[in-house]
């Protein structure tokens, strides 16, 4: 028979019962591990339900972005002459407003450009209605700047507009008849005759051959079986795809499939192969930690306490170190590189090594700005989907430096008004080019909204945690709810929950959306609900007082509302996703937002004695925990005990005893 979790633990034969009579005696809940139950089918077969499903993605896009194309066609010359009045009565006083603008409001007023799937360049600017003087007009100068340039080790990097390079290569060219060698000509060649790689079944050996700053090293791996490595990359996907963008579904599987058949990656550079190898262990790294448990080599489970996915990162982690070695940073810029770095981050993030996650982060994302990711550079050099892949790829790192700066509360390491990428899209995928067949994209509307609730939460952090303003922080507190609140509003109707109902429904993509937004909300009021816990705790410590909002406005009690449900909800949504097993038990996101939202939630019962509404949720909460807790998550153990401890430190009139003596165990 199965033994519930406590009776495992503790080595002791389980009576069974759902509860156990054991547990019921120790007045601790009761937990049962599913079991794993495992069919065999053919590779061919599991290869055919992959392609079925490829197939079914890019038709769904397509259509899509038919759809889109066709509601937006009716209303374009409305809205393009609409827009152009508005720009010529604007464009008048924009440096003034420019000049007087705090830097507040700059950056509250911050927003991104839309997808407009067209590789055009912007017509020129005529001039008119910007000036009534006769001064000269100026072309903009930026917008014509964005292009690579190759270094002298046929390393391609972007020049922005101020650089010294380009400015010497524009003097070159404003000479007739001398085209400059550094842009038009062909890259240097590229050796890599100090790699070599090794194959004798699915080992892998990979030989890194000796340079200036770094010693030869030789690195052996070996991966899954086929049906095991599909299955961490659909976990992968499962857990992140649309939402978030660190490869190409496609593009992996195709690749996967090569490697697993003898034919090897589609790439003849050594490197850029290395690099794929490193990213797929990677991937598979994050997939196996998705599935909570770590597994040995043919999928089966290992009964070594560690973290899942370990494995795959140490081998991946002695790729990565000859790789990007200090000596061979550049391989940063390579194909591959800023997919592997993100990967490598992630992962660390995992692992609670906030420190390092946050460097490599940073790493990312200045390799990012080499390649001119964040101005769409060489768009014009580039396929539909090859661009596609690249603004997806640049915006995945932006909303995970801003996330993992929110988090660790450091600043944000790029302003949003630097940034001239255009958000992902959705567009016609039939007829893919040579070299893009197997290129497979989710719908943009996941992306684009989860960009554009990250941007309001760096507003909200640059706002109120790093420059606060200098007296009220009502007004601005205000706005930023404001903008919360319009993004939600403005969610596409498949996007959107309903969170009246008692019994919610939602998917693990919405729930990554939402929890983002429920981070934000709280994030917002936060200064607010500490200044009222400040006050609670110092004038009604003892004497089972709790502050009466009524006395307060209208206002102060809407953003409390807002905090309280976003909490609420934010416990409600991961909690609905346990019984299909779709909670990341050790991933770092829900980890955290489920401990700030029950923290936010307790913070709330210190102050105005909302007990009774919260008891359930933090039950949840604290069973999450537990269950994170007993599969070896160390940091989750962690948050546990801070929770339970908070609770205790806080609970002046001992509401709260029942809950805490449920959860306190040995």
């Amino acid at each position: 028979s199965i033994s519930c979790v406590r009776c495992r633990r503790r080595h002791i034969k389980c009576p069974g019962g759902e509860p156990c009579t054991k547990c019921i005696q120790a007045k601790s809940a009761c937990e049962y591990i599913e079991a794993d139950k495992k069919i065999v089918v053919s590779v061919r077969y599991l290869q055919k339900l992959h392609d079925d499903v490829a197939r079914l993605k890019k038709d769904n896009i397509s259509l899509r972005a038919s759809l889109k194309q066709a509601k937006t066609r009716s209303v374009s010359e409305t809205n393009s002459v609409a827009d152009a009045d508005s720009d010529a009565g604007n464009s008048t006083s924009a440096l003034d407003s420019l000049l007087e603008t705090p830097d507040v409001d700059s950056i509250l007023s911050a927003t991104f450009s839309y997808n407009t799937a067209s590789n055009n360049p912007s017509e020129p600017n005529t001039g008119e209605g910007t000036s009534n003087h006769n001064d000269e007009v100026v072309a903009p100068f930026v917008d014509q700047q964005r292009q690579l340039v190759y270094s002298r080790t046929g390393e391609k990097f972007y020049v922005g507009s101020s650089s010294m390079t380009l400015f010497g290569i524009q003097v070159q060219n404003m000479i007739p008849n001398n085209e400059s060698e550094i842009v038009s000509g062909e890259n240097p060649s590229l050796t890599n005759t100090e790699t070599v790689l090794e194959r004798e079944g699915n080992a892998y050996r990979i030989m890194l051959g000796k340079t200036k700053t770094r010693p030869g090293i030789s690195v052996n791996f070996t991966l899954p079986s086929y049906s095991y490595a599909m299955l961490l990359v659909d976990t992968f996907i499962t857990y992140n795809d649309g939402c978030f963008y660190f490869f190409n579904e496609g593009v992996v599987k195709e690749n996967l499939r090569r490697v697993y058949n003898g034919l090897g990656t589609d790439s003849s550079d050594s490197i850029i192969e290395t690099i794929w190898f490193c990213k797929v262990l990677l991937i598979f790294a994050v997939g196996e930690m998705y599935l909570g448990t770590a597994n040995n080599i043919n999928g089966n489970k290992s009964q070594d306490a560690k973290l899942p996915g370990s494995g795959f990162f140490h081998q991946a982690s002695e790729l990565f170190t000859g790789l990007f070695a200090s000596g061979a940073i550049d391989n940063c810029a390579r194909e591959g590189g800023i997919e592997v770095l993100l990967l490598y981050a992630f992962y660390l993030q995992v692992a609670d090594c906030t420190v390092a996650s946050y460097f490599y982060f940073g790493l990312a994302l200045r390799a990012s700005l080499i390649l001119g990711m964040h101005v769409d550079a060489e768009k014009d050099n580039v396929t539909r989907y090859e661009l596609e892949h690249r603004r997806r790829l640049w915006w995945t790192v932006y909303m995970y430096e801003r996330m993992l700066s929110s988090k660790a509360g450091l600043p944000l390491s790029l302003n949003d008004n630097s940034i001239g990428t255009e958000l992902p899209d959705d567009f016609d995928m039939f007829n893919p080019p040579p070299g893009c067949e197997h290129y497979i994209f989710p719908e943009a509307e996941y992306i684009t909204n989860c960009v554009k609730i990250t941007q309001i939460n760096a507003k909200i952090l640059s706002c109120l945690y790093q420059k606060q303003p200098n007296s009220n922080i009502l007004p601005v507190l205000a706005e930023l709810v404001g903008q919360l609140i319009e993004w939600r509003t403005n969610l596409p109707e498949f996007l959107k929950a309903d969170f009246n109902a008692k019994d919610l429904q939602i998917s693990r993509l919405v729930t990554n959306m939402m929890t983002e937004y429920f981070q934000g909300m709280n994030l917002a009021v936060r200064p607010l609900l500490f200044h009222f816990a400040s006050k609670q705790l110092k004038t009604h410590k003892t004497d089972n007082k709790y502050i009466d909002l009524s006395d307060y406005s209208k206002s102060i009690i809407t953003l409390f509302n807002s905090s309280f449900q976003a909490s609420i909800n934010t416990i409600r949504s991961l909690w609905s996703l346990m019984p299909e097993n779709m909670v990341a038990l050790f991933g770092y996101m829900d980890r955290e937002y489920l401990f700030t939202s029950a923290a936010t939630l307790i913070l709330f019962n210190a102050a105005f004695g909302v007990h009774q509404a919260t008891f359930e949720h933090l039950d949840h909460a604290l069973q999450i925990f537990t269950k994170m807790r007993n599969l070896g998550n160390h940091a989750a153990a962690l948050r546990r005990a801070q929770l339970l401890k908070l609770m205790s430190t806080l609970d002046f009139n001992k509401i709260m005893q029942p809950l805490i003596a449920k959860h306190t165990d040995d």
